[in-house]
């Protein structure tokens, strides 16, 4: 017998969005994954474009950590804004559509940008199983991080 859900979509969601603002803005020395890591299953993976300098597939937790590590070394605030969820009463698959708001670490450079995100989410345990993030202007992400020039 299947186990019913526990959570929404939406409820793990916020609270990766939460926990992934506040690790983004800690300084390097005062970052705490254990936020990010509540949110994942232990098999979560997330593949990000071959086209940016934290390109590659994120398996598990410690792959999240590092690619958390990439991402904040690069920017100081990661911030998903206004987030749409579409999602079928019960699925475990939702798409995102969002902006996002980059603050670069080095420049202090802000970009927003539309984003959507392919999600799948275990609504019984409430966690993350994978994440597929699509960028709208990778060729400026790249410019303001100063990758490939």
């Amino acid at each position: 017998m299947a186990s019913s859900p526990k959570y929404t979509a939406r409820e793990v969601l916020d609270a990766f969005y939460k926990a992934e603002r506040e690790y983004m803005a800690a300084a390097p020395e005062d970052r705490d994954f254990t936020g990010i890591a509540a949110t994942l299953s232990p098999n979560v993976s997330m593949e990000q474009t071959s086209a940016l300098p934290y390109a590659g597939v994120y398996v598990g937790p410690d792959g999240m950590q590092d690619w958390t590590r990439r991402m904040a070394d690069y920017f100081d605030v990661v911030d998903v804004q206004n987030p749409e969820i579409f999602e079928r009463p019960d699925s475990d698959r939702i798409v995102v559509l969002s902006n996002v708001h980059f603050k670069v670490r080095s420049t202090g450079q802000e970009m927003d940008f539309p984003f959507c995100q392919a999600i799948t989410v275990d609504l019984v345990r409430g966690v993350i199983v994978e994440l597929r993030p699509f960028y709208w202007d990778v060729a400026e992400v790249n410019k303001a991080l100063g990758h490939g020039q």
